[in-house]
């Protein structure tokens, strides 16, 4: 009997528009109405996460960054895993030789080379559109919470106890120039490398990964991972989705994503983590 389900969000609870579907929503909590914890793990930071979650009056414990931190209900951290500064330098200085641009995480914050353009991005990526009843189907709470989480790249000093959790790597132009970069930072054996798009890399301590995560949140709770589901649409969430019992990738996923896993749920775009949330109460409740 399933008693954690730990969903990603961006492709996976989230819509092509970047929200959680009042269905999904529902889903959700017919779910803990069930009795099953519904836990969240994804890249982003709380800050750019929470609002999302807020919109439907909706808690969950989180895990953060890929694994690199994991925070209760309320928001306060539990526990995290920072990069070695050391590796985090050599990190950005290669990024700066090779023209690739980068971010800095850490619990408090995301530091980018240029804030504007940053949010800038960020409102291409999660354009505000309107249904015909006028209601925005993007929240402009996430822009609230992304603008309030960035901070210049100045303003980072190793020395004022900014430990970077997460680093994310980007080549919008030339996603090719990743392939130098594996050559290099695949030898390190203190980070670990996964994407969530083509042009991206995120990069994390190698003990900081959703899966990790997952199963340390689980023993801690009395799970096993017989009682785990996980869903997932994108490699950083290879490692939750390998380890789980019930393990869902998204319609949507890659081939490759797809074959971690032990089912396939529908599309983002069709509700998916409602439909397998619906179809497991269903059979708990025949069981």
């Amino acid at each position: 009997m399933i008693k954690l389900f730990v969903s990603d969000m961006d492709g996976t609870l989230l819509n092509e528009n970047h929200v959680i579907s009042e269905r999904n929503a529902e889903a959700i909590r017919q779910l803990e109405a069930a009795g099953i914890e519904f836990m969240i793990a994804t890249g982003r930071t709380l800050m750019s996460a929470t609002p999302l979650l807020e919109e439907h009056g909706l808690q969950s414990h989180m895990i953060n960054l890929n694994g690199a931190a994991i925070y209760d209900t309320q928001g306060r951290l539990e526990y995290s895993i920072p990069m070695e500064p050391s590796t985090v330098a050599e990190i950005m200085s290669y990024c700066a030789v090779n023209g690739l641009g980068y971010t800095l995480m850490t619990d408090q914050h995301t530091f980018v080379i240029d804030v504007e353009e940053f949010i800038e991005d960020m409102r291409k990526f999660m354009p505000v559109r309107e249904q015909e009843d006028g209601q925005e189907l993007s929240s402009q709470a996430q822009f609230a919470g992304i603008q309030e989480d960035i901070r210049p790249l100045d303003e980072f000093d190793f020395n004022h106890n900014h430990t970077i959790l997460k680093m994310m790597v980007f080549s919008p132009q030339d996603p090719s120039k990743f392939d130098a970069f594996h050559q290099v930072f695949d030898k390190f054996d203190d980070i670990d490398i996964t994407s969530s798009a083509v042009d991206n890399r995120e990069i994390t301590h190698t003990n900081a990964q959703k899966g990790i995560a997952v199963e340390s949140y689980a023993q801690q709770k009395g799970y096993t991972m017989d009682q785990v589901a996980t869903i997932g649409d994108s490699l950083n969430d290879r490692s939750m989705l390998k380890m789980a019992k019930y393990s869902y990738a998204m319609d949507n996923a890659s081939p490759e994503v797809k074959a971690m896993a032990k089912f396939i749920a529908p599309s983002n775009r069709e509700d998916g983590v409602a439909l397998v949330i619906e179809q497991i109460l269903s059979e708990q409740a025949q069981s």
